[in-house]
């Protein structure tokens, strides 16, 4: 039985594009840290869409971790014909004021185990007559954004390894997309460290970022811009100076006791 995989499908966007794929009739692979979160999202799908789904609660940065995920899905004959990397993390605050590890932890996170479950499904993937690999970057994988200065470059690093990717499979059956999302109601400004009024006012939800990802990716579709907002963004980012937009960017996430709000 052939299977979507979805990693960080806890919440947010993540466990948004899983229900999306099962309302496509796709049979769902959920893997995220928290069993609880995942144990519920299966019953909800199961019970919503009747459709194959399977969990394995597993953190990601640990080790061999990536290795847990493809003996888990051999073991159990789930073929994974569409890749969703969407596990990811980030960390707001001044960089020489932030804990070396954590920073080194996001970006084997967001860049090393994206890069090992791609090359690691990538072989199987071809027996499809389609498939389909979606990376999850961000907005601000246009711009250098001062304050989430290593969370930005890793995403950096995620459009253009997709960006390459594609090119390399473009005569191939699988399909290699890049989501980026701009500000998302999910929890990931809060476990960043980062709570703004500015930023709340143009959140997306996450059903609305998740349908525009996976009609984009069916569509196959290099580059995936949910938001008019977003999109400007985009725009805006390839026209400006880097010294001003980084400029620009830095005066939003500065640290500034009147930006924040308590949780």
């Amino acid at each position: 039985m052939n299977y979507a995989l979805i990693t960080g499908a806890s919440g947010g966007i993540g466990a948004a594009m899983a229900r999306r794929l099962a309302e496509e009739g796709l049979n769902v692979l959920l893997v995220a840290r928290s069993e609880d979160k995942l144990r519920e999202l299966k019953a909800e799908i199961r019970e919503e869409f009747r459709v194959g789904v399977e969990y394995l609660p597993l953190d990601l940065l640990e080790e061999g971790a990536v290795d847990t995920l493809l003996d888990w899905c051999h073991a159990n004959e789930y073929f994974v014909r569409i890749l969703i990397n969407n596990a990811g993390v980030g960390e707001w605050g001044p960089f020489e004021e932030k804990d070396l590890q954590s920073q080194l932890s996001m970006m084997h996170l967001n860049q090393d185990v994206m890069v090992s479950l791609t090359h690691a499904f990538l072989e199987k993937m071809h027996t499809f007559s389609s498939a389909h690999i979606l990376n999850v970057g961000s907005t601000a994988s246009y711009q250098p954004i001062p304050f989430f200065a290593v969370y930005a470059a890793t995403k950096a690093f995620v459009l253009s390894f997709t960006r390459a990717l594609r090119h390399e499979l473009r005569r191939s059956p699988i399909n290699v997309s890049c989501l980026c999302p701009g500000p998302t109601d999910s929890d990931f400004f809060s476990r960043a460290g980062f709570i703004s009024k500015q930023a709340n006012s143009i959140m997306m939800a996450p059903e609305a970022v998740a349908d525009i990802a996976i009609k984009g990716l069916f569509k196959s579709k290099a580059v995936i811009v949910p938001g008019f907002s977003n999109g400007l963004g985009v725009v805006m980012s390839k026209i400006l100076p880097q010294g001003m937009l980084s400029g620009i960017v830095g005066s939003i996430f500065k640290p500034r006791s009147e930006r924040m709000i308590e949780d």
